[in-house]
């Protein structure tokens, strides 16, 4: 394989849809973190790429693969090879990482990278179950905001709010400050860089009774309503608000998509009932992480 000028997220077909968004996210600047962008092509033409995020200490963190269409079996061994050469692996994070792939070659992929990430991170390495949806071509219509609520969007003033209710969602020790720390510093960069909404009581802006934000991916994340709070349509309204935001900024043609755990059935039927499209079994994410962080399982 050869290295190749830089795709664009205009250069980017078929079912690749979540690494075509998070391309337009680091062109339109909504990551600003640090990337490392590597494209190959075969004899034969065919493309291979990923896209490596950074942590603070330089190490890699999350891992988008792209496969072009027409890869074969051999194309994508001997792609997987390269990238997950030993030199980058000795540059993964230290705790976790995770790795986002569309192909249908996925079985395969799944099967080298479980073997080659198995040298770094405990041997019973973990696939997070979630549904995967794609948002739908046309965004729905607004809903009007309930009498005494506010949209808005999402402050920093929020953070621990987020925070403490997505370590509730993992079970995770509040009391154990490191695993937190990784969780708070996702929810910064995700209010900071890129489109986030909250619905606030009247009267009481820096305090949310629901939110969404977007991760560094494209995917929307971190949906919830506050209990006392629900059966009013509020996650509907930042769902529609969410999407009517990035179709605006970033064009008809990128679609986002989330990822819902197998046990939340609540959110899928909202998803079903939006007109998201349920994704088939090769759309993943694949978490792998040591023993510090298996409590994240």
């Amino acid at each position: 394989m050869k290295n190749i000028v830089a795709l664009t997220s205009s250069m980017i077909t078929g079912n690749n849809s979540s690494f075509k968004l998070q391309l337009r996210l680091i062109e339109e600047h909504w990551s600003k973190g640090r990337f490392i962008k590597e494209f190959y092509s075969t004899e034969v033409g065919t493309v291979f790429g990923h896209i490596f995020t950074l942590d603070d200490e330089e190490f890699i963190s999350t891992i988008n693969l792209y496969f072009g269409d027409n890869a074969n079996t051999t194309e994508v061994c001997d792609y997987l090879e390269e990238t997950f050469c030993e030199r980058n692996l000795n540059r993964l994070c230290k705790n976790f990482v995770s790795v986002s792939l569309q192909s249908p070659h996925f079985d395969l992929i799944f099967g080298v990278i479980e073997t080659k990430l198995g040298k770094k991170y405990r041997e019973e390495n973990s696939i997070f179950e979630h549904k995967m949806f794609k948002a739908p071509l046309t965004v729905p219509e607004k809903i009007p905001v309930p009498q005494g609520y506010i949209l808005g969007p999402l402050q920093l003033s929020c953070v621990e709010s987020v925070v403490q209710q997505w370590a509730k969602d993992l079970e995770l020790n509040t009391s154990d400050e490191a695993p937190l720390n990784i969780l708070r510093s996702t929810v910064v960069a995700n209010i900071k860089e890129r489109p986030g909404f909250g619905v606030y009581k009247e009267g009481e802006p820096g305090l949310p009774v629901a939110w969404i934000t977007m991760y560094s991916g494209g995917e929307l994340g971190m949906l919830h309503v506050v209990k006392e709070h629900r059966r009013r349509k509020l996650a509907r309204i930042l769902l529609r608000e969410m999407l009517r935001v990035v179709r605006e900024a970033l064009g008809q043609e990128f679609r986002t998509h989330c990822f819902v755990k197998l046990h939340n059935t609540d959110c899928q039927k909202l998803l079903h009932s939006e007109g998201w499209i349920e994704q088939p079994y090769n759309n993943k994410r694949m978490y792998f992480h040591t023993d510090y962080l298996s409590k994240l399982n």
